[in-house]
């Protein structure tokens, strides 16, 4: 048996890694994360209990890794139609994502100027707020793509 060269071992694990995708019951546990962690945010503030900075860090995070585990995990069907639309989907979400980045902090200045009539220096995005909106984003167009074919 002849060895594999360089190259195909190369083609093999990018198609390995170019299809890889979590077992359609993921997306329950994906969504469970992310309904929790939300859940126990609002009622953090709701309720007024005070919390770790720490804590509100991880449950962030923890939003982040559900909605993340919601995006990679396969649908019940999983065929080449579910894959262009994860692509148009993606491409898509990353264009919103790159316009919200560029957009925001100047929404954010102008409210400032008519909201507290002083000059605020224009405040960057967030890492959490670029990648909630990233993978937010991502899941709605591909809802909704996939809702209309």
């Amino acid at each position: 048996m002849a060895k594999e060269t360089f190259c195909e071992a190369d083609k093999r694990r990018f198609e390995k890694f170019k299809n890889f995708g979590l077992p359609h019951t993921f997306k329950k546990f994906g969504v469970a994360l992310v309904a929790l962690s939300i859940l126990f945010l609002f009622a953090r503030k709701l309720f007024d209990i005070d919390v770790a900075i720490t804590l509100k860090f991880i449950l962030k995070r923890v939003v982040l890794v559900g909605l993340l585990i919601i995006a990679i995990s396969k649908e019940k069907v999983e065929d080449e139609m579910i894959r262009t639309i994860r692509g148009q989907a993606f491409s898509m979400a990353f264009i919103a994502g790159v316009v919200y980045t560029l957009i925001q902090p100047l929404i954010n200045y102008i409210v400032a100027l008519f909201v507290e009539k002083d000059k605020e220096p224009l405040t960057d995005v967030g890492d959490f707020q670029v990648l909630w909106f990233l993978l937010t984003m991502y899941l709605l167009f591909f809802y909704m793509i996939k809702k209309r074919l």
